[in-house]
Order: C-alpha cells, then sequence, then structure tokens
C-alpha cells in the first residue's frame, strides 16, 4: 500500500496539520468531519502534488453542514484552471478510513 503525506491548512478553527493516507493518488476534493464537532464538516481542495516525496496539499475551502460544504468543494475545484476531476473523498476521523466517491468532481 502506498502511503501518501497529506497536508492542510488555513481551516480557521484549527492550525496546519498533516495526516498519514494510504491512497494510490490523492484526489482533488476532501471532505472530514471535524473531531468534535458533530455534523460540522470541513471541505479541503487539493493545491499541489510532490509525486517524489508523496505528499499532498490541500487548502480549506468552507466549514459547516455537508449539505453547504460539499457544494462549496465541488465549486471549488472547478474553478481551477486545467482541473481534471478525480475523487472525492469523505475522511470518517471516527472510522479511520476514507469513504470514497468516484466520478468527475463537476459531477455530483
Amino acid at each position: 500500500m502506498t502511503h501518501w503525506v497529506y497536508e492542510f491548512s488555513g481551516c480557521p478553527d484549527t492550525d496546519a496539520y498533516q495526516q498519514f493516507a494510504n491512497e494510490a493518488e490523492p484526489g482533488e476534493i476532501l471532505f472530514r468531519h471535524r473531531p468534535g464537532s458533530p455534523g460540522i464538516m470541513d471541505g479541503f481542495v487539493r493545491e499541489s502534488v510532490d509525486d517524489l516525496m508523496m505528499v499532498a496539499r490541500f487548502r480549506w475551502v468552507a466549514s459547516g453542514e455537508p449539505s453547504t460544504v460539499g457544494p462549496a468543494g465541488v465549486g471549488e475545484a472547478g474553478a481551477r484552471p486545467n482541473s481534471p476531476g478525480g475523487c472525492v473523498r469523505s475522511d470518517r476521523q471516527q472510522a479511520g478510513e476514507p469513504r470514497r466517491r468516484k466520478g468527475r468532481a463537476g459531477s455530483l
């Protein structure tokens, strides 16, 4: 299994942090349930990938209820030039495993 380091930044209620992921390749968008805040989700969009160092950098785009964070993340990813789409991921801190929904980011 491939081990990636995901770096997250910009979330107003959280300091920048890193997380390890067992993924073949990082997706364009990542959603996570905020630890200690039931019903609150943070949405991040991938900014860059370093394939050699296996580091993916994500920046915060929205926080709130899933019904509002999802469209904000997809809209932000679709607004970036040359965005190829990819996997939309939901990182569930409680389960420890990301949940995937495959397809182009703009097709939700």
